[in-house]
Order: structure tokens, then C-alpha cells, then sequence
């Protein structure tokens, strides 16, 4: 049972990173909701199988009983994920509203995709060559 828990919990967290490095923020919405079911699956999966409910008026010990404070941890952790998740849907329809499209845009002025010794030297007037002469004395 183990080995089963083992791999469900390998598969959410393949599926939620690969979710989570696509473009579209639905995707990246949906990727945090696996990896966090994947966690959850972790903490409920120490909390140990086969075991008996701890009730109260139980006389035969503790032997043998479930642990219930993963149950507890799991439970709060799934209604805050929930949380979160129905927080950034609603951010994902305001931001496609605003934007008109769900995908994650570069922001305006963003230097992502350009050439890195082009923005140097618009930064600085000078070329990321010459980064490296900081250390030896030379000035910034």
C-alpha cells in the first residue's frame, strides 16, 4: 500500500511542476493545487495505515491507534489550499479581464529575452565583460 501512496504522490508532483512551467496561468493555478494534494498525501500517509480510530472510552491502551494529529494537519491544509486556490482564480479572471488574455505576459519594461550585454550597456555604458574587473579594483 505503501509503494501505491508512494507513486500517487510522485504523479501529483510530476503533474503539478509540469503545470506549474506552462505559460498559461490556469495551468500554474491548477499545478499549485496538485502540489499541494501531494503534500497532503505525504503528512496523511505518516499519520500510518491499518490502524484503529482513536475513540474515546477505548480501555485497551494506545496500542495499535491511529495518530490524529496528521489527520488534523491535513484537513487544515486542505481548506487553506482551497482558500488559496479560489483566491488566485479570482486573480486569474481579474488579471484576464484586465489583460484579455490568461497567459503570463512579460511585463512592460521587462529586460527578459533581451541580449544581456545590450542591457549592460544601456544600464552603464559598458559591457558585461567587464562585470568581472569589479572585484580587481576596477570601479563600478
Amino acid at each position: 500500500m505503501i509503494t501505491v501512496l508512494a507513486l500517487a504522490v510522485a504523479m501529483l508532483t510530476a503533474a503539478g511542476v509540469h503545470l506549474l512551467l506552462a505559460r498559461s496561468l490556469f495551468r500554474k493555478i491548477l499545478g499549485f493545487s496538485l502540489l499541494a494534494n501531494g503534500a497532503n498525501l505525504i503528512v496523511l500517509a505518516a499519520g500510518g495505515e491499518g490502524l484503529s480510530a482513536p475513540l474515546l472510552g477505548r480501555q485497551d491502551g494506545v496500542e495499535g491507534l491511529a495518530d490524529p494529529l496528521p489527520q488534523a494537519l491535513v484537513l487544515t491544509a486542505i481548506v487553506i489550499s482551497m482558500a488559496v486556490t479560489l483566491y488566485l482564480l479570482t486573480l486569474l479572471r481579474a488579471t484576464a479581464r484586465r489583460q484579455g488574455t490568461t497567459l503570463a505576459l512579460r511585463p512592460a519594461g521587462s529586460d527578459a529575452g533581451r541580449d544581456p550585454d545590450e542591457v549592460a550597456r544601456e544600464l552603464r555604458g559598458g559591457d558585461i565583460g567587464d562585470i568581472g574587473d569589479i572585484g580587481e579594483g576596477g570601479s563600478a
